[in-house]
């Protein structure tokens, strides 16, 4: 088939090459992968060709054997050089995605590069019992249930969709000086349209520090008959001041309805609801309450993650949108950004929790004033901890914003879920759709750690392996890496479990700890720093006294080198 040099033109080919496989009987997840790969062949075609050789067609040829599905995509440009071993680019390349997506979707991939015309050759095995053509009737239970799923997936998608356009449409705005009061309407409106609560209450603290002075209310006629509500005396009756104080959410429903006197009550429905505070930089900003009248529907644990997501982000553009007042416009930019990095520091752990006989330490450095890497530390009861470290593709505010929805997804989400592997998978599928949308990638690590037993339970989303050091131990955790989250949607993550005995010590780190350079251009490598948590683990005591030993090497190593990335760890010392 040829097709003009066009990116919509490439496209609309692709579609009737899998409109012609999808006749074949192919499963929806081999056609999905045909999609997914054909497309990028194409799209690169037509990316890399000179304009002067866009005139000359893009050829998609497929051919189909028993056994074997081959497709050859052929264009006009200078072509490239094969890569020996295709390989998931480090996360601030620019080039090598592509490669690495075809090669996972695909059992055989190579180029034939010629003059002034190249072909790329893509094999899959095709799956064993298909007949060539479908009976009619197969055919159309299948179209039904693709419409089914379609619709389903559909809806799913357009919530997360609608949901992330919001915040940055908020974001631009706040940038040309939008009034708080109108923006934070409209996200208001709009959380309880897609969380699908009848009533919403958005209220932020006094300028005194004292009691909580309703900013909005859906429906807008009830926001009259909210009262003030004081921080310090109304702890039992409003359930907005316990959200506040405890930082946990507040829940209500008919079996533990509001109380008669909480002022919440004018203007929210009796059935099911929730209050969520939130905060910025370990400061109180407001309270988010929202509420419907089903008695039998309470809000699900996608619409609290929502909720939380939203808040978040309006606690950023309130703090933003004040700042914009005092500050001229030459220095706005400058300011945003000082006051990002202070967000993303308030997001991470404030003082990690007491996990005897474990000792925990942490550290984070961005190479930007704002970055992708991440950490956070949850107690999960009985001394119990999970840890969780991160690193978001690329750098700067759009690493920091996956980030921040990173921690707030992980959060709300632990409790459901008694094994790190199985919560990795769930955030993954959750994350997808957003990640591959902006073509974005997260590597993440948990960690279970387990006083009461001794030991801790590990899975891992394309991170840096683990590294142990300790009498009779492994040097590095054999923990088998799934994909980072946003590569597919359906991952099951695999986890490992490792005992830590007394003295033996653990280290989590981002690839910006193994891959730092030196003056010299050289790079630290994977073995250096486990020799020097070995290191650290025989001339220290306590896991602070080890961090800081790995920060001093490591800073000795780079010199006066640029920070080229975010570096953070989070160590575990068993003390003897």
């Amino acid at each position: 088939m040829e097709t003009a040099c066009e990116f919509s033109a490439v496209r609309a080919a692709v579609a009737q090459v899998c409109a012609w496989l999808g006749e074949l009987g192919l499963p929806e997840a081999d056609l999905g992968a045909w999609e997914l790969a054909l497309v990028e062949a194409a799209n690169n075609a037509v990316k890399y060709t000179f304009p002067e050789r866009r005139q000359r067609p893009v050829v998609i040829e497929i051919s189909a054997g028993e056994r074997v599905l081959e497709a050859r995509v052929t264009d006009h440009n200078v072509g490239f050089d094969w890569p020996a071993e295709i390989k998931l680019p480090a996360p601030d390349a620019e080039h090598g995605r592509g490669l690495y997506l075809m090669k996972s979707l695909t059992d055989e991939i190579f180029y034939l590069r010629g003059p002034g015309e190249n072909v790329l050759v893509l094999r899959r095995a095709r799956p064993a019992g298909k007949s060539v053509l479908p009976d009619l009737g197969d055919l159309q239970r299948r179209l039904a249930d693709a419409e089914t799923a379609l619709t389903d997936m559909t809806t799913e998608l357009a919530a997360n969709y609608e949901s992330l356009v919001a915040v940055f449409r908020y974001s631009s705005e706040l940038g040309a000086n939008t009034d708080v009061t109108e923006f934070s309407h409209r996200l208001l409106r709009d959380l309880a349209q897609l969380a699908e609560a009848d009533g919403a209450v958005l209220r932020l603290v006094s300028a005194d520090g004292k009691k909580l002075e309703t900013l909005q209310a859906l429906p807008a006629e009830k926001s009259a008959a909210l009262t003030p509500v004081t921080l310090v005396d109304d702890y039992l009756k409003s359930v907005e001041t316990r959200a506040a104080r405890t930082r946990q959410d507040i829940w209500f429903s008919p079996e533990e309805p509001l109380g008669k006197d909480d002022p919440l009550r004018a203007a929210m429905p009796v059935g099911n609801g929730i209050c969520h505070a939130f905060f910025v930089a370990d400061q109180l900003v407001g309270t988010a309450a929202l509420g419907r009248l089903a008695a039998n529907k309470p809000f699900t644990a996608a619409q609290v993650n929502l909720l939380h997501t939203f808040v978040d982000f309006l606690a950023i553009q309130i703090v933003n949108a004040r700042l914009l007042d005092e500050r001229t416009l030459t220095r706005v930019t400058r300011r945003e950004l000082e006051i990002a990095a202070e967000i993303q520091r308030s997001l991470l752990p404030a003082q990690l929790p007491m996990c005897l006989p474990f000792a925990l330490a942490a550290a984070c450095q961005s190479a930007l004033q704002v970055g992708g890497d991440f950490y956070d530390v949850i107690p999960a009861g009985d001394g119990a901890a999970l840890l969780v470290i991160a690193d978001v593709m690329g750098k700067g505010v759009p690493a920091a914003l996956f980030a921040a929805v990173l921690r707030t997804t992980i959060r709300s989400m632990c409790h459901l879920f008694s094994q790190p592997g199985e919560l990795l998978g769930a955030v993954n599928k959750i994350l997808f759709p957003d990640l591959s949308r902006v073509d974005m990638f997260i590597t993440t690590q948990l960690v279970f750690l387990d006083p009461q037993r001794g030991g801790m339970i590990a899975t891992s989303a394309g991170h840096c392996p683990l590294l142990l050091c300790g009498p009779g131990m492994e040097k590095t955790a054999p923990v088998k890496a799934g994909f980072p989250l946003g590569i597919e949607p359906s991952v099951v993550y695999r986890q490992t479990v490792h005992a830590l005995p007394p003295g033996a010590a653990a280290l989590l780190y981002t690839d910006g700890l193994s891959e730092a350079r030196n003056a010299a251009g050289e790079p630290l490598g994977e073995n250096n720093l486990r020799r020097w948590l070995a290191e650290s683990a025989a001339q220290t005591r306590d896991a602070e006294g080890a961090k800081n030993f790995l920060l001093a090497r490591l800073a000795e190593f780079r010199g006066h080198a640029p920070l080229t990335d975010d570096q953070t760890l989070i160590l575990i010392r068993h003390l003897a």
